[in-house]
């Protein structure tokens, strides 16, 4: 088992973000982590990533216990936020240079990955700018490849096509099928529900910080996820026709 969440709670202030979840991701799966906004998924992804401490269960990837091994564990950990930064004075090859060495990547092998993934995102034009210069999408790009250059056991990725037009989303989507095809687990957080279908072996509902349900997306079929989703959360769109008149 690559990642083991258990009985993961976390509280800010008087909110609940996150009761008692427990979720296990074995090697080779995607699991999609569905909600509506404020389920509490993007705090889920930060404690698995270390960037939020959580107030009591345990988080364990690779048999590693978080608690006791934090850096062993992160290091086997790319994390992508659902609103991705870069500084702006470095190029996107700078970037992901800094990014390679950090992980300890050998030099003549980290530049080989930069120009595979230069060319896979179609970066090519643009990756020597400063970051300053870089649309949401091109800065989108570079944060993916930082992920997948090191080759981690884990990949935990929040709302990975934002910004991402079609062609560059279905890269994404191979890139994470062949990541967890040579062994890795993939967790992704989306509110998406035709991003969840296609990219996901198996999905989890949270809602109001609490897991509700799991089931393999090979269970479904496209049209029923979206009635499922509405009636596990308790929620569905608004009627808005009486707005305007005639309607």
């Amino acid at each position: 088992m690559i990642l083991q969440l258990e009985n993961l709670s976390k509280t800010f202030g008087k909110t609940a973000a996150v009761c008692d979840l427990s979720i296990e991701i074995p090697s080779g799966e995607i699991f999609g982590l569905l909600g509506p906004n404020g389920a509490g998924k993007t705090t889920t992804l930060k404690m698995i990533s270390g960037l939020v401490v959580p107030d009591s269960g345990r988080i364990i990837v690779d048999s590693v216990d978080a608690s006791v091994d934090p850096e062993g564990v992160h290091a086997w950990i790319s994390y992508v936020p659902d609103e991705p930064t870069m500084y702006s004075k470095l190029s996107g090859r700078e970037f992901l240079r800094f990014v390679g060495r950090m992980r300890d990547i050998p030099p003549d092998d980290l530049e080989e990955r930069i120009s595979f993934h230069e060319k896979l995102f179609d970066m090519e034009d643009w990756l020597d700018s400063r970051a300053e210069s870089y649309s949401h999408g091109m800065i989108q790009r570079v944060v993916l490849s930082s992920a997948f250059i090191s080759r981690p056991r884990l990949y935990v990725i929040d709302e990975p096509h934002v910004g991402l037009d079609p062609a560059t989303a279905e890269t994404f989507n191979r890139m994470s099928r062949a990541a967890a095809d040579s062994g890795a687990a993939v967790m992704v957080s989306t509110h998406t529900l035709p991003v969840a279908k296609v990219l996901c072996d198996r999905l989890g509902i949270i809602h109001e910080g609490r897991l509700i349900e799991t089931f393999r997306t090979d269970e479904i079929i496209e049209k029923d996820l979206q009635d499922i989703f509405f009636e596990i959360t308790g929620t569905g769109p608004a009627i808005v026709e009486s707005f305007f008149p005639g309607t």
